[in-house]
């Protein structure tokens, strides 16, 4: 079974930080599946997978994932003053070298400080590290699952993405990464963060068909429900949903994809934005994460926010 464990020692420290004892109100930009524009892919490149996905790509899918609503959508973020942005994978097609510097580029100007986790798009086909997502480590880290904390709550960067055989975009976390979430999860709880996981496949039955589905999902969701999260943000499926991690209350929350043109509602492209405001409290930690959900000003079924809750989330 592939696995998408990184090679690194296992270390488990969280980063230094910004953290501070007057912790205000934090706001991330969360979005996913922008595929960007690809350059020209080389045809000693698309002697596998890829050439499938060519295909797919010339008949269909570059008339509906179109760059000038990503770009309005980048804008819209940008309009927004947040802190940070969460890019939940599939920045690619077809995983190239050269896709893979082009959405290195486009990480870097994105109008926030970004963090990121690979798809099943960036990982079509297995290839060097450095000339694969070594080219957005100033966006993650070496290893996965990582963590950075941003005053007070901690980003976890979890990669479901795998290689797979054709016709099939399911993702695999795998027993070391689980390990070090587990680990991650326990030390950012006893550290009193609040706790943001980033996966792109979604850990929850019936977001998307078997194909293209968690196979280890069980194991990673035990692993939450054991050492908790305050939430989990997904990508892959491009629909705008909300829903919680089974059998547990941690919100889940996922995206449309960033480019994609779409005459329904809740595949139309989109991002969330979340506040995260933390409260003073002697026995035990309290936040409130306020969700909107952004459909830019672009020719499109929606324009503004157009759906928003709220939750309590906290421990002792």
């Amino acid at each position: 079974m592939p696995q998408s464990d990184t090679q690194q020692s296992p270390a488990t420290d969280i980063p230094a930080s910004q953290h501070t004892q007057n912790q205000s109100c934090v706001r991330i930009a969360h979005l996913s599946d922008p595929h960007l524009p690809p350059p020209p892919v080389p045809w000693s490149q698309a002697f596998n997978k890829r050439g499938l996905s060519l295909l797919s790509w010339h008949k269909h899918r570059r008339h509906v994932h179109q760059a000038p609503l990503c770009d309005a959508l980048v804008q819209d973020i940008a309009r927004t003053e947040v802190d940070a942005i969460m890019v939940s994978g599939d920045l690619t097609n077809f995983g190239t070298p050269a896709e893979f510097t082009k959405a290195a580029q486009w990480l870097a100007a994105l109008p926030a400080p970004a963090f990121v986790i690979p798809g099943n798009h960036d990982a079509m086909v297995r290839q060097p590290e450095a000339t694969g997502r070594s080219k957005w480590i100033d966006w993650a880290a070496p290893q996965y699952p990582y963590c950075h904390e941003l005053n007070g709550v901690a980003i976890i960067g979890v990669n479901s993405g795998v290689p797979t055989l054709p016709f099939m975009a399911s993702g695999r976390v795998g027993k070391q990464q689980r390990q070090r979430l587990a680990t991650l999860l326990k030390r950012t709880h006893d550290a009193g963060l609040c706790r943001v996981v980033m996966i792109h496949h979604p850990p929850c039955k019936g977001l998307v068909p078997w194909r293209k589905a968690l196979h280890d999902m069980k194991a990673v969701t035990d692993v939450l429900r054991a050492e908790g999260a305050e939430i989990v943000l997904h990508g892959h499926s491009h629909n705008a949903t909300l829903t919680h991690i089974p059998n547990s209350t941690i919100p889940l929350l996922g995206v449309a994809s960033a480019s994609l043109q779409s005459a329904k509602p809740h595949r139309q492209a989109c991002w969330n934005e979340l506040t995260i405001t933390p409260h003073a409290q002697t026995a035990h930690k309290h936040w409130t994460i306020t969700l909107q959900r952004h459909w830019p000003s672009f020719s499109g079924p929606h324009s503004g926010v157009v759906e928003s809750a709220s939750w309590e989330r906290g421990y002792k």
